[in-house]
């Protein structure tokens, strides 16, 4: 019923945010790291477009 859908979305809610949270921290500050430099640079000559230039850069992120 009801109570269940709201005990369903409430965790789904703290998953979300236990796993933003975890992501947050695994990706710290990325102004300073070099593959985001890289990355940017590939983007700006157009041999890369940003979607995929930030998929590598989560998947190198996540990937450690």
């Amino acid at each position: 019923g009801v109570l269940a859908e709201r005990r369903l979305r409430r965790a789904a809610g703290e998953v979300e945010t236990i796993a933003v949270t975890a992501l947050r921290a695994r990706i710290g500050d990325l102004h300073g790291d070099r593959r985001l430099g890289t990355l940017a640079e590939r983007v700006a000559a157009g041999e890369l477009d940003p979607y995929a230039a930030a998929d590598e850069l989560v998947a190198g992120v996540t990937a450690g």
